[in-house]
């Protein structure tokens, strides 16, 4: 879902979500509707289908409730990594937020252990303990090197970052 107050930039969304076309299915193929239609621009294939809309206006409803059950799981999760120092989660912000926990992301100390990141989601995975990795060093990924010549070390916080982040996963 995307949320927009400027016209012009949602009617440009609302046309490049569906490969350009600027006249979605419903105005092309409903009464008194025609067919043809033009790219107006190159565009992506991000239309939602009617099933998932369906389910999202249900989860909607639910979406508090929700985001109550993750907060009360990132306490725990912050009550029980306290005693961890290898493991660190990610600081909060210093302004009012409400923060929806959709991940619980966590850096690992890895001076402080024999072993990198990798080897420690691979003995947690070892135990049936699900991780995630959300924010690699984008600079690194192959297609950002090729185009732009991005080289190891041109951003080197965002790569000491990217070798420590992972996220934990949601269990009761």
């Amino acid at each position: 879902m995307v949320l927009c107050s400027d016209p012009e930039k949602a009617k440009r969304m609302r046309r490049l979500r569906f490969h350009g076309i600027s006249r979605d299915a419903w105005k092309r193929y409903s009464k008194g509707g025609i067919p043809q239609y033009e790219v107006e621009e190159p565009g992506y294939k991000y239309n939602m289908l009617d099933l998932q809309a369906a389910i999202g206006i249900h989860q909607l409803a639910r979406i508090q409730k929700f985001n109550q059950r993750r907060a009360e799981l990132a306490e725990n999760y912050h009550r029980l990594l306290a005693e961890i120092p290898e493991i660190r989660p990610l600081g909060q912000a210093l302004y009012p937020q409400h923060h929806a926990w959709h991940l619980y992301v966590v850096r690992l100390e890895i001076e402080a252990l024999t072993i990198d990141r990798d080897g420690f989601l691979a003995a947690l995975q070892e135990e049936n303990i699900g991780t995630g990795l959300h924010f690699p060093a984008i600079h690194l990924q192959r297609f950002y090197r090729k185009k732009y010549g991005y080289k190891p070390g041109m951003l080197p916080n965002a790569e000491w970052n990217s070798e420590r982040l992972f996220s934990l996963p949601w269990v009761a």
